[in-house]
C-alpha cells in the first residue's frame, strides 16, 4: 500500500470526527505524535478531550539506573510540556485529564487505570474515542487499548472507536511499516499537509524528548527524523471493528507480524541498554 499523498483518498477529519472526541493517550507526546495534525484542523476545540494514562516519569530513562537517573520532576515537566503543545493545537486546558498512574508499568495497575478511565470517558460521554494500536510496541500503549476498547464493551460509550499510531515502524517486518499489512477499507487517512508546521510547533514543546536532557543520553528519544517523517506524511488511523478483532484487519503475514510484535521490543531494549553503556564507557574514558 503506498502512502504517497493522493487527494481523493483522503478523509475529511472535520466529517470523520463530529461531535465530542476523546483521545486516550499513554504517554505525554503520543497525542501530538499520532493526531497532532487532525486535532489541529478540527473545529471547536473546546469539545476535544485529552485523557493521560500515565504520570511521564520515566522518558527518558536511563538504561544503567545505578550510575545514572532522571529528575525527580520529569513528569512534571512533560505535562507541563503537553499543555504548552495542546495549547499551540487550541484544545483548552481544562480538557486535558492527567490520570497519574506509573509509567512503563501501568499493567500492574490495570484494574484501577481500567476503573479510571471508564468513569471518565462515561463522565464526558464523547461521540468518538481514539487509542493507541491493538498492536503496538508500547506496553502502556497496550493496557491503553484493551482498557479503552473494554470500557466500550462494558458500556461506558456508545461512540465510534479508532486506533492511532505511534510506535508503526517494525523494523523485522518486510518493508518496515505495519501500517501496509492493513486492509485499505479499515484505514482512515488524513492530509496535515496545511497544519503540518504547526505539528512541528507543537512537538517542539516536547523538549525532554526531542533533546539530550542529561548527559548520560547518547540520543533524544525522539530524533529529528522521526518528528520530520510525522509532520510530513499523513496521519493514519484504524476504523474498529467488533467483526474484525486483533490480526484479522491485516490482509497477510498474520504469524509473522504476531511473532514480531512478540519480539521486537524485547530485542530494541537490549540493544538500547548496549549502546547506553557503550555510550557510557566512552564518555567515562574521555574524562
Amino acid at each position: 500500500m503506498n502512502f504517497a499523498r493522493s487527494a481523493e483518498r483522503f478523509a475529511d477529519p472535520v466529517k470523520e470526527f463530529e461531535g465530542v472526541v476523546v483521545i486516550t493517550a499513554p504517554h505525554m507526546d503520543d497525542e501530538v505524535l499520532a493526531c497532532g495534525g487532525t486535532i489541529a484542523q478540527l473545529p471547536q476545540k473546546n469539545r476535544i478531550h485529552l485523557i493521560y494514562a500515565t504520570d511521564g516519569s520515566r522518558s527518558p530513562a536511563p538504561a544503567l539506573p545505578i550510575v545514572d537517573s532522571a529528575s525527580p520532576d520529569l513528569g512534571l515537566m512533560r505535562m507541563q510540556e503537553s499543555k504548552a503543545a495542546l495549547q499551540i493545537l487550541g484544545v483548552p486546558e481544562e480538557n486535558l485529564h492527567f490520570l497519574g498512574f506509573p509509567e512503563a508499568r501501568l499493567k500492574e495497575r490495570i484494574k484501577e487505570f481500567s476503573d479510571s478511565l471508564f468513569t471518565l470517558i462515561k463522565t464526558i460521554n464523547p461521540n468518538h474515542v481514539i487509542t493507541p494500536f491493538r498492536y503496538d510496541r508500547h506496553p502502556d500503549h497496550l493496557a491503553v487499548n484493551r482498557a479503552t476498547t473494554q470500557a466500550l464493551q462494558r458500556g461506558a460509550f456508545k461512540a465510534k472507536l479508532t486506533e492511532f499510531f505511534v510506535y508503526y515502524r517494525w523494523r523485522l517486518l518486510p518493508g518496515g511499516d505495519v501500517r501496509k499489512y492493513i486492509h485499505p477499507d479499515h484505514l482512515i487517512k488524513i492530509n496535515i499537509e496545511d497544519v503540518s508546521s504547526i505539528k512541528q510547533m507543537a512537538l517542539n514543546c516536547f523538549r525532554s524528548q526531542t533533546t539530550k536532557l542529561y548527559a548520560w543520553q547518547d540520543r533524544p528519544i525522539l530524533p529529528r527524523a522521526s518528528l520530520d517523517e510525522v509532520c510530513q506524511n499523513p496521519e493514519l488511523f484504524l476504523r474498529y471493528d467488533p467483526s474484525s478483532p486483533g490480526p484479522s484487519v491485516f490482509t497477510k503475514a498474520h504469524d509473522w507480524i504476531r511473532f514480531v510484535h512478540l519480539i521486537e521490543t524485547p530485542l530494541k531494549k537490549k540493544k538500547d541498554k548496549a549502546r547506553a553503556l557503550l555510550y557510557r564507557c566512552r564518555h567515562w574514558n574521555e574524562q
